[in-house]
């Protein structure tokens, strides 16, 4: 009798052992499954010598006069020419850290670019320098980790510098496959690869790409999806021309429940959204499906826009609003600014 409760408690011992071995995994894992899952790390960046860009085509989508701005102001500092606009925007980054951190999230900051040569890198391209787009610095999928490198704008490639430090640290002895996206040739031909996460939607293994023109390509989709392989499936959702990132006009808030903007879409969605429960966005409610889901039940959304967080709130959410008019201007939403490092599965 002793012999078999002794076997009865080494086999308890291993089996608690082994939950609590899965537990601290699950919680200790870089990996990220959907747009809802609750958030528990994330990067946060900063403003840091910011540069207003030399305008190219793909600056289309900028709101208000921003495309004039650029083309008046490009290649001259932000704190030059719109000192109150940067420190909105440094107040606006340091309000979206507190809130999320107050959330029990762990929130990584960057630091400023080290080098002369970082900061002019593919200068002779297109001017510029902006560090404050978390979400344009890393995708997380599953336990693939993608290092952002295939952006349309030239400038905004020159960030990965100081992105890798603050990263690469993390990933270290973590089972994740860490790969950055295709370099785009220094030519910018209309064909070559670009891929942006401002463009990527995840549901599990379902993936949207948006397509408008001015960021991701169908090259771009075709490469995630290779790097991805079979048990994920891509679908490209096609933006009208006038628009920048799918997430300005569409988010995945928690299970069955999707934000949009109809005007900016063309075509249907694809099939596995369109029996989703649907928030409606206006064409004048800029970026307004830009919000970050903190988990199923609370969403953080620009307070400028509190039609859309009374949607939320009457389909039983936790709204937080916080203001992000500097950033949006600037094309960063909250779910723009933060880079998910981890969500639960």
């Amino acid at each position: 009798m002793k012999k078999v409760k002794m076997i009865f408690y080494v086999i308890l011992l291993s089996l608690v052992v082994a939950g609590n071995v899965y537990a601290q995994s699950e919680v200790n894992d870089i990996g990220a499954y959907n747009e809802w899952g609750r958030l528990r790390e994330v990067f946060i960046g900063i403003e840091d010598d910011t540069v207003e860009p030399d305008y190219v085509p793909a600056l289309v989508w900028l709101p208000g006069d921003g495309v004039a701005g650029v083309k008046k102001y490009g290649g001259k500092s932000s704190r030059d020419v719109f000192p109150e606009g940067m420190k909105s925007i440094q107040e606006q980054l340091d309000g979206i850290a507190d809130v999320l951190e107050t959330e029990g999230v762990i929130v990584h900051r960057l630091k400023p670019m080290a080098y002369p040569e970082e900061k002019s890198f593919l200068s002779d391209i297109q001017r510029g320098n902006m560090l404050f787009g978390g979400a344009g610095f890393l995708r997380v999928i599953g336990n693939n980790v993608l290092l952002m490198n295939s952006f349309r704008l030239p400038f905004r490639r020159k960030q990965v510098w100081v992105v890798r430090p603050a990263l690469e640290p993390l990933l270290k002895g973590k089972n994740v496959r860490y790969c950055a996206t295709p370099p785009p040739s220094p030519y910018y031909s209309e064909d070559d690869i670009y891929i942006e996460n401002g463009d990527i939607m995840l549901d599990g293994f379902n993936v949207y790409v948006g397509m408008s023109g001015n960021a991701s390509n169908e090259r771009g989709a075709d490469w995630l999806q290779q790097f991805l392989g079979p048990d994920y499936k891509v679908y490209i959702i096609r933006l009208k021309p006038e628009k920048f990132h799918l997430d300005w006009v569409l988010s995945l808030n928690r299970p069955g429940l999707l934000t949009y903007c109809p005007d900016a879409i063309l075509g249907e969605l694809p099939e596995p959204l369109r029996s989703w429960d649907k928030i409606i966005v206006n064409a004048d409610e800029v970026a307004g499906a830009n919000n970050l889901s903190i988990d199923e039940n609370t969403i953080l959304v620009p307070e400028q826009y509190e039609r859309i967080a009374k949607e939320y709130r009457d389909r039983g959410m936790k709204v937080i609003t916080l203001p992000f008019d500097a950033t949006i201007q600037y094309g960063s939403g909250p779910r723009c600014l933060t880079g998910v490092l981890r969500r639960d599965h």
